[in-house]
């Protein structure tokens, strides 16, 4: 049987051509997203090369099941940035599966009930492209049973194979750390450690707003960036709307503590948005991340009004770089062009990743 290929994975994928040459794809492994057409020129181009190896298989495919719920729009620059992704250490690949599997059996003592024997056979299957040609014969039947548990599962670990992920799971998760049990709970010691990764303020339905202020901006957060907070069932806080009698500094602060999480807007790259947003991530306040697309990655000429040597005033131009910092920008970003946009992604992700 001919199985529909995902471009990124090769897993079994429900593929869309689109009438602008993209194509919609909805992926065992990956999830949702979009690839257009210079993205799959640009990942052959990565293929061909010989640089989309593996381990650059499993950073892309866990970055896209990382961000469901957004819009992911695969482009040639987006593929170039996802082929940059640091490979995670065995520990963060270790506790991206237990915080999956508690996700997926909330309920302590709970079994976790996946058959982890048939990962090497699935991934064997998906590898060589070897599905059989019936749904009944025994190799389609068990693959169908288990793909849609397990692929998620190894695509939100970055696994790059069947020997790595016995390994994280056995060696690691329960004979090191004893995270799991032999019995397939996840252990005291397990939801413990869950609960010391928990993001800051859990009872807080503050969101704290860091942004440019400009008119555009500030229409933008009225209309949009506001609006969506609210809609998802929390209290925009945005330090320019507050009345006090304390120091700005300290009550940006004071502000950003006492929020279950902030969304900071990086149009215009100002530095007070960096700064705000490093201090609620040194807390493990969430940061939702955000950036007018004009602002992310582009060199803008402008003519500005110059006082020149002699002193006279005259226009002069010059290349504005609009880029966010290379610190920052293998964060997941909610790059938008207009306000609707903008709304629309921004209440998926607080829906989807506030909790």
């Amino acid at each position: 049987m001919e199985y529909k290929k995902c471009p990124i994975c090769n897993s079994p994928s429900d593929n869309e051509a689109t009438n602008t040459f993209s194509t919609n794809c909805n992926c065992l492994r990956c999830g949702i997203f979009e690839i257009s057409k210079s993205g799959k020129i640009e990942l052959f181009k990565q293929k061909d090369s010989g640089k989309y190896d593996d381990e650059k298989k499993a950073n892309i495919s866990g970055w896209i099941s990382e961000n469901q719920g957004s819009d992911i729009i695969l482009d040639a620059e987006k593929i170039k940035y996802l082929m940059t992704l640091k490979t995670p250490t065995v520990s963060e690949k270790a506790t991206f599966i237990l915080k999956y599997l508690a996700k997926q059996f909330p309920v302590a003592g709970t079994n976790i009930d996946y058959d982890f024997n048939k990962v090497k056979d699935v991934l064997s299957i998906i590898q060589n492209q070897s599905f059989p040609e019936s749904q009944n014969d025994p190799f389609m039947i068990m693959f169908n049973k288990n793909a849609p548990n397990l692929l998620p599962l190894i695509s939100v670990g970055r696994i790059i194979d069947a020997r790595e992920f016995n390994f994280i799971r056995e060696d690691y998760l329960i004979n090191e750390k004893k995270y799991i049990s032999k019995e397939q709970k996840i252990t005291p010691a397990g939801w413990a450690y869950l609960e010391s990764l928990r993001q800051a303020n859990p009872e807080s339905k503050n969101a704290f707003v860091a942004m440019w202020f400009t008119p555009m901006m500030e229409k933008i957060y009225d209309n949009f960036i506001k609006k969506a907070i609210i809609k998802a069932g929390y209290k925009p806080i945005q330090i320019g709307r507050k009345q006090h009698n304390n120091d700005i500094n300290d009550e940006i602060i004071g502000e950003i503590r006492s929020s279950k999480f902030i969304v900071a807007d990086f149009t215009g790259n100002r530095g007070g948005v960096y700064y705000e947003a490093g201090f609620a991530y040194g807390l493990k306040i969430e940061v939702i991340y955000t950036c007018k697309k004009d602002w992310w990655d582009k060199v803008i000429k402008k003519r500005v009004k110059a006082e020149l040597k002699n002193k006279t005033i005259e226009f002069v131009k010059i290349k504005e770089e609009r880029k966010v910092h290379f610190d920052l920008n293998h964060k997941s970003f909610i790059l938008w062009k207009n306000g609707d946009e903008l709304y629309k992604q921004l209440l998926d992700k607080i829906n989807s990743t506030i909790t």
